[in-house]
């Protein structure tokens, strides 16, 4: 997904935008363990790591030319309501909807996440652009223009975040760490309720694998 976006931002000058959870917003008094909304990734973390599969995929790109894109072309921003940013609680919102739109013609709404995270997910894909820009009109533009106020994601922020490495040593180590992880907080969810499954291979290890990542050169 990240290497489509980078791809579609870099050859062919597409406008990408994207409303993201705030840093783990954990709505409802829910757990860490049920609902870290976010991951603890920012605007920046997001708009950076998009940038940098540019970088991955085309190792000569101009470093101004990444930073006019960032400028021009990719808009990040927290989920914000009319109201504001946060719930009654005071805590910062979230959401647990997936939603995509591509060319304002087609569109997908569900669970599944952009990150390896071996949960049972669904959505729906809507294949028909007078249906796609309903949902637009109704769903997305009000949270665009409600959330989007051009203060989430400092340019300059983007362009130093270039620099952190977000995907660990190797893709394999970050496989294996994250699905240990996950296997770890899905035993504390379900201690919490009530119905700790036994210890099974529903998360495997995955250290194994050595598929590489896609290239576009």
């Amino acid at each position: 997904y990240m290497n489509a976006l980078a791809r579609a931002i870099w050859v062919r000058g597409v406008d990408v935008e994207i409303v993201v959870s705030h840093p783990n917003s954990m709505p409802g008094g829910l757990g860490p363990a049920d609902a870290n909304y976010g991951n603890g990734w920012t605007c920046v973390d997001v708009a950076a790591y998009i940038i940098k599969r540019i970088v991955h995929s085309f190792p000569s790109a101009d470093h101004g030319m990444l930073r006019k894109k960032v400028e021009e072309n990719l808009r990040v921003c927290f989920l914000k309501q009319k109201i504001g940013n946060q719930y009654p609680s005071g805590m910062k919102m979230g959401m647990h909807a997936k939603h995509f739109i591509i060319d304002d013609k087609c569109t997908y709404i569900g669970s599944q996440n952009l990150y390896v995270c071996d949960l049972a997910e669904w959505g729906v894909i809507v294949d028909h652009e007078e249906e796609t820009k309903k949902m637009m009109a109704t769903y997305w533009t009000p949270m665009w223009e409600a959330s989007y106020t051009g203060t989430d994601c400092s340019v300059q922020e983007v362009m130093d975040g270039l620099e952190i490495d977000m995907d660990g040593e190797s893709r394999e180590s970050y496989q294996y760490a994250y699905t240990q992880d996950a296997k770890k907080k899905m035993e504390q969810a379900a201690e919490v309720n009530g119905d700790k499954p036994p210890k099974s291979d529903l998360y495997g290890d995955e250290s194994g694998d050595t598929e590489e990542e896609d290239s576009f050169n």
